[in-house]
Parts: structure tokens; sequence; C-alpha cells
């Protein structure tokens, strides 16, 4: 198969991932028109370089752990990268939609970038653990200590409030969503 022609091929699956790149960008960056560009040049780079995608692993999680990969890369440069991955509650409420409460977008604007990801990828991209684990270059195992680690945050949260619980299943902070959706 000629470059140009596989260049073509992964073009269109790209593109219908547009909306969930951007989400998944603007999750990382916090920032819109930052986020915009990172994910410009993600896409700059996959088309480039898309001899790097393997057939046979999903587009979606090629495309994913190139933008993380690509995010990293830049962090390196700032002096303080973690600071730089730091999403304010208002940001954050705009990229899910106005349908959590408070204590929800509050809870996953304070997490960690590494644990806002985790828990988008599995419970909103609907990605496996070992597929999640390939996207931030990490072991499944690490990625089941990560949700563990977060729900018993969101436990703690939930059993700190007033609010009625019901149950601190962190599955009900991504209702919707997964492979496939805008």
């Amino acid at each position: 198969m000629e470059a140009e022609e596989f260049h073509d091929s992964i073009r269109p699956g790209l593109i219908a991932m547009l909306p969930r790149l951007k989400r998944f960008a603007d999750l990382l960056v916090g920032e819109r028109t930052e986020a915009t560009a990172l994910l410009r040049r993600a896409l700059h780079f996959m088309l480039a370089e898309q001899h790097r995608y393997l057939q046979g692993r999903a587009l979606d999680g090629w495309a994913f752990a190139e933008i993380y990969r690509q995010w990293l890369a830049e962090l390196g440069h700032h002096a303080d990268p973690m600071g730089q991955a730091k999403v304010d509650e208002a940001r954050f409420a705009e990229l899910f939609g106005d349908d959590g409460d408070a204590l929800t977008t509050g809870f996953l604007a304070s997490l960690p970038a590494q644990q806002r990801l985790t828990l988008l990828l599995i419970y909103a991209e609907k990605f496996d653990y070992v597929e999640a684990g390939r996207v931030l270059d990490i072991s499944a195992d690490t990625i089941a200590t990560r949700l563990v680690r977060t729900s018993a945050i969101f436990a703690d949260r939930l059993g700190a409030t007033a609010q009625p619980q019901g149950s601190a299943d962190i599955t009900a902070l991504f209702p919707q969503g997964g492979r496939g959706s805008s």
C-alpha cells in the first residue's frame, strides 16, 4: 500500500473521532485555545507519521496515546509541568456539560490529571484496562489501582457531605459516552 493511500485511510477515522479527541485534549490542557493547539499538533503528527499506526490496533487507542505523548513532551518544557495540568471547576463543568452536580464536577476537577484521564478513558471512552494502560503508557494494574484510589476518595468526599449518597460507585460520574459516541 502506498504511503498516501494509508494516510488517507486513517484520515476519515480521525475526523470521526474529533469530538472525542477534542474532549481528551481539553481535559489534558484545561484551556480551550491551548487544547485546540495541542490537538492540531498531534493530528498533524499522526497524519505525517501514519506509518507508526499499527494495523490491528484500535485507531482511537493510538490517537489518544499520541495526543497524550505529545502533551507529555510539551510538559517537559515547563518549569511547573503538573501546574500546567490543572483545570478550574467552571472550565471542567463546560467540558462535561451542566448535567453533573457541583460535588461531582468539583471532585473531578480536583483530581490530578492522570486520575481524570483514567476515569475518562475507562468510563467515558469505554476502554478496557489494557487499552487505557496503552494510552497512558502504564500497566493495567496501575489503571486498576488508580480507579480504586479514586473511588475511595470519591466515597470519602460523599461521606463528608450532607447529601444522600446512595452509592459511591465511580461509574456514576460518566452516565453516557463511550466508543463511537461524540
